[in-house]
């Protein structure tokens, strides 16, 4: 088993897992009326925690992955490492590169441009985004495949970030 990151610590009281139950499971509008009812402080103290708790969450789903994987003869142990998963980090980056694109835009479904898809919530593909785009290098497509698994065309959300930052597409 992997050895849990300092990012997943965290402490919370029994009042305020409750009042974070509350707001999970609401509509935006709804959580920002029940969480305006907190002192600053106590906000702050909060999102700090539930941070915690969120990166912990997602360790827990990436060693839950990793481990039926590896049960189910699906995957090697030594690669279980490997699989592209998303974080509360990649999906931060993936927020920054969807602000490049309009919402409306006519970008593939599993866009990495796209926001909240898991292409968009990966680190390890938000950083190929964000490197690709710095480097003025082509991003493709990675839905629209040919037969051999090769990319057809070029990524409309990449050529797009790129004309929203003034780069040649």
């Amino acid at each position: 088993m992997t050895e849990r990151p300092a990012p997943c610590d965290y402490t919370l009281t029994n009042a305020q897992a409750e009042a974070l139950q509350a707001a999970v499971l609401l509509p935006v509008d709804l959580r920002l009326t029940l969480l305006r009812r907190l002192k600053k402080d106590q906000l702050v103290e909060l999102f700090a925690q539930f941070i915690g708790i969120a990166n912990s969450v997602v360790f827990n789903n990436r060693e839950m992955i990793e481990i039926a994987g590896i049960v189910s003869g699906e995957l090697h142990p030594d690669r279980a490492h490997e699989i592209n998963l998303p974080t509360i980090f990649g999906a931060l980056s993936g927020v920054k590169a969807a602000n490049l694109v309009p919402a409306d835009a006519k970008t593939c479904g599993g866009c990495a441009y796209r926001l909240g898809t898991p292409a968009n919530q990966s680190p390890a593909t938000t950083c190929d985004v964000d490197w690709q785009r710095a480097d003025g290098a082509d991003f493709w497509c990675h839905e629209d495949m040919n037969g051999d698994g090769t990319p057809k065309r070029k990524c409309t959300g990449h050529l797009l970030a790129m004309k929203a930052e003034g780069k040649p597409a």
